[in-house]
């Protein structure tokens, strides 16, 4: 993602937030208001967004080793790592964090005309301003395709030789006077041939290079415990791994985890569903949130927003169990609902 598409999506606002429904105004609007009304709130609902307080600590903990390594002398700094199963959520919350350290390190910069943030070089000279860089790795990438990538975080040519490619790009983010290099998907990476060797120490040396001008590399990928970049002995030593958080039924735990996780997105809602009442969610239906979302936050949001929905528009006004079973979530999810059930599930 190059710096100015970064730069537009950080200052993307979300739709506002719709007025609340009371049962008064729910009973006296035609079909056409209430269409209306269910548009406007399923804008808003599409960008919900849960930060858990296990992922507030995950986010304080990124911002204080970015902190630290900023602070330290040149030389190889702590890699974060943030890792956890598919399609959880992981970059939604990289994207989430991201942005607001973008927001936080651009406030007080100058802007050229077109409203991108610039460092002044000169009385003549300027550049962009892009203290966070990110990402997306293709398939079985190596050493040559993530220079190329890496590249083009600043819009600049991934064309040339092999072995010149990382010193541009890390010139490059010198120039641009970058603190954070986000790389997602770094489970693409190839590492099992004959050459991953070579691309796990790529891998060291941009981080060794990023620390010598006082950046972090962040890794994020899907089940990376247990393989070749966490278990790598030249990056373990720096690695600050991050576990995306989980949730079981059968752990009491990480059950009054899930409720107070349904109790925030219960305090979203509420004030649209005019006959609900605090406890709707988080005590009633908590164990059917979980069962149909195996703890994924994705998915909960969107079965929850979707029954939302469904029960302004049929007059319910609150959420059902009738509600949920209404909504067909990922084919994911859609898998476990259809496995047969044991007794002790």
């Amino acid at each position: 993602m190059d710096a100015r598409m970064w730069h537009n999506y950080c200052l993307l606002k979300a739709p506002e937030k719709p007025p609340p429904l009371t049962l008064k105004l729910a009973k006296s609007m035609s079909d056409e208001e209430r269409a209306a009304y269910i548009d406007r709130l399923q804008r808003w609902l599409e960008h919900l967004y849960l930060l858990t307080p296990e992922l507030e600590v995950i986010c304080a903990a990124m911002t204080n080793v970015v902190r630290v390594n900023a602070r330290k002398p040149p030389g190889t700094k702590d890699v974060i790592v943030l890792t956890g199963p598919n399609v959880i959520g992981k970059s939604s919350v990289m994207m989430r964090w991201g942005r607001d350290r973008y927001l936080e390190w651009t406030r007080f910069a100058p802007h050229d005309q077109y409203g991108y943030p610039i460092i002044q070089l000169s009385e003549d000279s300027e550049a962009d301003l892009v203290p966070l860089a990110w990402m997306n790795l293709p398939a079985d990438a190596v050493k040559g395709a993530f220079d190329r990538e890496f590249l083009g975080c600043f819009g600049l040519s991934g064309q040339g030789r092999v072995d010149q490619l990382t010193h541009r790009a890390i010139s490059a983010a010198a120039r641009h006077q970058t603190r954070v290099l986000i790389v997602d998907d770094v489970h693409l990476l190839k590492t099992d041939w004959k050459g991953g060797r070579a691309v796990l120490d790529h891998l060291k040396h941009i981080n060794t290079e990023l620390g010598m001008i006082g950046a972090t590399l962040i890794l994020v990928g899907p089940n990376l415990v247990g393989g070749d970049i966490v278990c790598d002995p030249q990056i373990e030593g720096r690695l600050k791994l991050m576990k995306f958080p989980s949730y079981s039924k059968d752990n009491v735990d990480e059950m009054r985890r899930w409720q107070a996780v349904a109790l925030q997105l219960e305090k979203k809602v509420l004030p649209y569903l005019p006959a609900g009442r605090r406890g709707m969610l988080f005590t009633q239906l908590a164990g059917e949130l979980l069962y149909r979302t195996d703890g994924y936050l994705g998915d909960l949001a969107e079965l929850v927003a979707a029954a939302t929905l469904a029960a302004i528009e049929d007059g319910t006004n609150r959420i059902l169990l009738r509600h949920l079973n209404g909504v067909r979530l990922s084919e994911r999810a859609e898998n476990i609902r259809r496995a047969p059930q044991t007794d002790g599930s």
